[in-house]
């Protein structure tokens, strides 16, 4: 059986539409590598679980050898900066879950769980160059609410394009894709 992030089921999805995302993930399995912005990511979510100061952020930039990479990473992380003046924030762990399509397993896997100004957000991060589109951020949503909005009464579930700073909340669910979900997953 394998494993399936939830940003290549959101790739998966877009490319495929709602047709048969499980047959294009049989055919894609191959393409997934390893992830570019891991370093970064990994970085921003110790930060919040230690309760650091976000200079850490900058270490993290440091510790890279690749100066494309390096270059992109401080871009990344002078967005992110503009998200933390957002409000007060303090982590808890986001709930993960993981369900069956098909042969494959896809993880439901938000990074931060952070309460902002009280208010507790599960949010998923998006780093990559290409402008997240609002396709992708309703999909990405519609998953992540679909998935785990039972187990978190209460919290908004958003999708932190993280380059800009920008959160995009939950709005409303897209019905369609939630009946795709309900009619192709196992569990």
């Amino acid at each position: 059986m394998d494993r399936v992030s939830l940003t290549s089921f959101v790739d998966f999805v877009l490319e495929a539409g709602t047709a048969d995302v499980a047959e294009l993930l049989k055919e894609r399995r191959g393409d997934m590598c390893n992830d570019y912005y891991s370093p970064l990511r990994d970085a921003i979510v110790e930060m919040h679980r230690r309760g650091d100061d976000p200079r850490v952020l900058d270490a993290a930039v440091a510790r890279e050898q690749n100066d494309k990479k390096r270059r992109i990473f401080t871009r990344v992380v002078d967005g992110y900066r503009k998200f933390l003046a957002a409000g007060n924030m303090k982590w808890f762990d986001p709930p993960k879950t993981s369900y069956r399509m098909g042969a494959h397993d896809v993880d439901v896997n938000p990074e931060l769980g952070l309460a902002i100004d009280e208010t507790p957000h599960v949010i998923k991060m998006y780093f990559r160059g290409e402008p997240l589109t609002p396709r992708r951020t309703s999909v990405t949503l519609s998953v992540l609410a679909g998935r785990l909005g039972r187990v978190c009464p209460g919290h908004v579930f958003a999708v932190l394009d993280v380059r800009h700073g920008k959160l995009h909340p939950l709005s409303t669910p897209e019905q369609r894709f939630g009946v795709m979900l309900r009619g192709g997953a196992n569990g």
